[in-house]
């Protein structure tokens, strides 16, 4: 290709629909590599230059490295670098008004004629011996005009050209879009930078959480088995009714299975939890009304009716529990609104803890107290179906003894010995 018809002299160039092509690249584009070569490559595609070379800050080094560059003249890069006190750093860095020419970038040949004006040389401020600085290093780089890009007051990059192969000069409109290019790129790369800055926060919020949501989990569960391990415990205190909590458990997964009710994901720990846990707060009743071989009075009763708020007390350090203390306050709710603490009636009370009443009270009837026997299996059933619409959900009561004989026909389920 000639240099004639490099030159965009030859052709008609729309600097504003370039200008907007190159901001929807800078849109699409959110790696600042990727956006700097494409840069690079446009411009050396577009205006037939000896070079094109960008330099980016990079602040952990407090640097300014050349980071891209395309032309027969083209810059090394990553060899060349340049601190944040080279001269021609320091130039763009002291900011517009400062600048001898009142202007941000440098043209090459105005350099020259600036140093050969003796008027220019002798000036106060001229800053003439760091003017020689930058001339020596455009010229040792190839370098006609030298356009930086700001974001805001940070100098984030700079845009360095070489020379035309048509020999001509580079003109105001061209200088106006280079700047315009390179204060877009500068704010594109700051965008990336900060978009990228808070990707990698997030991550490590995340992981952060993640760390935290482990250890509280760890903490709950171990919370967990210290109040099963004293509901144990309070069980052990009456040799006669040992295996309750894990009897009652056993009998409430088969039932909430024959009513169809959902134990995927934490449905099954949820229910499992409240039946093990459902008298958790007897652990606060005195021991002399606990253990009592006899029918207790209408004020131990009162006392004893509160092991309801205190098991809820108790699991109130649980945030993953919420639900568990939910049924574990409602498991001696009646269906007919007559049961504790609150009254609630029929669906007001939560499906679990209707299932918690039934294979509670069943396991208590068969199961022997200090005070009586226990009862056999289909006087338990008979008791239930009597109870049935008023202190327990019919529903339940016809799953649950539906599903015991299949398991009993099974040979498959475990009763005590007193159900014959």
């Amino acid at each position: 290709m000639t240099a004639s018809s490099k030159d965009p002299r030859n052709k008609k160039f729309d600097y504003q629909e370039a200008l907007r092509d190159v901001a929807r690249s800078m849109v699409r584009l959110r790696k600042p590599d990727r956006l700097l070569k494409m840069i690079t490559r446009f411009i050396d595609r577009q205006f037939g230059l000896h070079h094109t070379t960008i330099l980016v800050h990079e602040p952990s080094r407090k640097r300014y490295v050349f980071v891209n560059s395309k032309g027969i003249r083209r810059v090394p890069v990553g060899l060349v670098k340049f601190d944040a006190d080279h001269p021609l750093i320091r130039w763009f860095l002291m900011g517009r008004r400062k600048m001898p020419f009142g202007q941000d970038f440098l043209l090459l040949s105005d350099v020259k004629k600036m140093q050969n004006k003796a008027q220019f040389r002798l000036a106060a401020n001229s800053r003439s011996s760091e003017l020689t600085q930058i001339q020596k290093t455009m010229e040792m780089l190839k370098v006609e005009l030298v356009v930086p890009g700001y974001f805001k007051h940070d100098l984030v990059g700079i845009l360095m050209l070489g020379g035309k192969f048509s020999g001509r000069f580079f003109t105001d409109q061209e200088i106006l879009f280079f700047q315009t290019l390179a204060n877009d790129c500068s704010m594109a790369i700051k965008t990336a930078e900060y978009n990228n800055r808070l990707t990698e926060k997030n991550r490590e919020l995340e992981k952060r959480l993640a760390e935290i949501e482990k250890l509280r989990h760890k903490e709950q569960r171990t919370y967990y088995e210290i109040i099963r391990s004293l509901a144990e415990e309070v069980e052990a205190k009456s040799p006669t009714v040992f295996g309750h909590v894990s009897e009652v458990e056993k009998l409430g997964m088969m039932t909430a299975r024959e009513l169809g009710l959902d134990l995927s994901g934490p449905g099954k720990d949820i229910l499992s939890a409240a039946l093990l846990l459902h008298d958790v707060g007897k652990i606060g009743i005195p021991d002399q009304i606990l253990t009592k071989p006899g029918q207790l009075t209408d004020e131990e009763w009162k006392v004893m009716r509160t092991h309801v708020e205190k098991g809820a007390k108790i699991l109130e350090p649980l945030s993953d529990f919420k639900k568990v203390k939910e049924i574990i306050m409602a498991h001696h709710e009646r269906f007919d609104g007559t049961g504790y603490p609150k009254g609630l009636k029929a669906a007001e009370i939560p499906i679990e803890a209707r299932v918690v009443s039934v294979v509670d009270s069943f396991h208590a009837i068969v199961s022997g107290r200090c005070y009586r026997e226990g009862r056999p299996i289909e006087a338990a059933f008979r008791e239930l179906e009597h109870c049935s619409g008023t202190q327990f959900d019919p529903v339940v009561v016809e799953a649950f003894i539906r599903v015991i004989r299949k398991e009993i026909a099974k040979g498959k389920i475990d009763v005590p010995a007193a159900q014959s």
